[in-house]
């Protein structure tokens, strides 16, 4: 079992990782995503796709979010166990996303839940499988067209 200041520490940093995910989309700022995810990483979202690898995530979420103006990515409720040199975490996820061109006056707000596994690198805790779960969706910014 590890010392309580090592497991605080460990939430912490991931902790860091989770909030670095949704702070590098809102400022579109994909590189950052390497200190998100390990470069083997998968990311699911659910009823989107499956990307496998750190640059296939980036280039899907980069593709999605340079259609909009701007977004926010506020996450909550994080609960974080971990495992040694894994863990598991989850956390609540409100994103608010505003359109551009015709949709510049409309908004799309997505709720969900992300689920993570994380490993302990030589850099620090980087994430190796996300799942985005959908619990619901309004609005629309001409994602589809």
């Amino acid at each position: 079992m590890s010392n309580p200041a090592q497991q605080f520490a460990d939430h912490l940093e991931i902790q860091k990782v989770i909030n670095l995910y949704a702070s590098s989309l809102d400022k579109k700022q994909w590189s950052a995503l390497e200190n998100v995810f390990t470069e083997d990483a998968v990311a699911d979202f659910v009823g989107f796709g499956t990307c496998e690898g750190r640059q296939a995530i980036a280039d899907f979420v980069s593709s999605v979010l340079n259609k909009c103006a701007v977004t926010q990515h506020l996450l909550g409720n994080i609960d974080i166990d971990v495992d040694g040199d894994q863990a598991q975490a989850t956390c609540y996820l409100e994103a608010l996303h505003v359109g551009l061109g015709k949709y510049a006056s409309e908004t799309l707000t997505v709720w969900g839940e992300y689920s993570d596994k994380l490993v302990r690198t030589a850099d620090g805790w980087r994430i190796v499988h996300r799942t985005l779960n959908g619990m619901h969706a309004a609005g629309d910014i001409g994602l589809n067209d």
